[in-house]
Formats: C-alpha cells, structure tokens, sequence
C-alpha cells in the first residue's frame, strides 16, 4: 500500500501505543472501511498495533488510545476513567485467551458495581485486586455487537465539558453491561463469591 508513515502523538508512545501507522495518499480513491470485530464501530481501515488478547481492529485501538491520553491528561476526567476502561475491555473480549477470560470477567464485575450498585470508579484498581483473588472464572460468550445500539468509544467526547464526557462515559458503560445482559446473573455470582455484593 502506498502512503505516508504518521508517527503516532508523543501521549500514545507513553502509553504504549508506539507503531506507526500508514495512512494511504491516493486522491479520490475511497478509503476502505474496517468493522471492529469487538465493538462493531465502523472506521477507515489502517495498519497499525492492535491489543495482544483483545478483538479489535487498529483504527478502534488506536482511537481508544485518543480517548486514554485525553483521560489521563484531564485530573477531573480520572474520577469516572476505570468506567471508560471497563467499557472497553468488556466490549472486546478475546477469544479464549485465559487473560482475555479473566481481563472480562473483572471487568463486567466492576461494571456492575459502578452501574447497579453506585461505586466509585475511583475503587476500581483496589477491587480488581480484590477480584482476581477469587473466583475462578470461565469464558463467557457475548451476543455479536449490534452496531445500531451499541455505543463505544466515540460516544465519550475527547474535548469540552467533563460533566458531559462523564455522563457520556457512563452510558457507554450501560451499554455495554446492557450486551451481557445473558451472562449478568454469572457476574453476579462472581462479585458474591469475591465478598463484593
């Protein structure tokens, strides 16, 4: 493919985001568009890094690491960030992978904690330690994502009001519990068996 190499901004190098990406040059050829397999989000293809265990397209990983250099930049924006990490985690799951299985099951926990039971976002590296301790987890398998309803990264703005961004935040979140709607009652048991609920 022909184009120009674009290194990637200096806040996604240190946040491991590191690859260049190739961004084609051909005028009036239309871009391809790429589905990302764990979201469904629509977006021109490009090469570039993609998670190690997550289901994910480049374009997608690349525009959630946007979304996590703005977080980590804005103090205001931590308070509601592990409900942006969550949500995404959650909505691109792996394929089996054990780190994938357990990166999912944590994550939809304290989902259902920040959404059914009102806790802090703020908590949630303390309870992920807490919930990998116990239980054992197993694969869960989540309805295919329906691009009509489902809200995912985008949804969550990259500039403007931090009272917006968060409500938008936490309406991705409800989103996509709302997908693992199947499994919730799983969740569920597991937040139980780890003291959580």
């Amino acid at each position: 493919m022909s184009g120009v190499r674009v290194p990637p901004p200096a806040s996604l190098i240190a946040l491991g985001f590191g690859s260049e990406r190739i961004l084609p040059i051909s005028p009036g050829v239309p871009q391809p568009i790429e589905i990302c397999r764990g979201c469904g989000v629509a977006l021109p293809a490009e090469d570039g890094p993609t998670h190690p265990y997550m289901l994910g397209s480049a374009a997608c990983w690349r525009g959630y690491g946007e979304l996590l250099a703005v977080q980590y930049s804005e103090p205001q924006r931590m308070a509601f960030h592990q409900v942006v990490v969550d949500a995404y985690a959650a909505q691109h799951p792996g394929e089996g992978d054990p780190r994938a299985v357990q990166s999912v099951a944590i994550h939809l926990m304290t989902l259902a904690l920040f959404l059914d039971h009102g806790v802090d976002p703020a908590l949630g590296t303390k309870l992920h330690k807490q919930m990998v301790a116990r239980p054992t987890f197993h694969r869960l398998q989540r309805p295919d994502p329906d691009p009509e309803r489902t809200l995912t990264f985008q949804h969550v703005p990259l500039n403007g009001s931090v009272d917006i961004a968060r409500e938008r935040a936490y309406e991705w979140g409800r989103s996509v519990w709302a997908s693992w709607e199947p499994h919730q009652e799983t969740v569920h048991r597991w937040l139980a068996a780890s003291g959580l609920s």
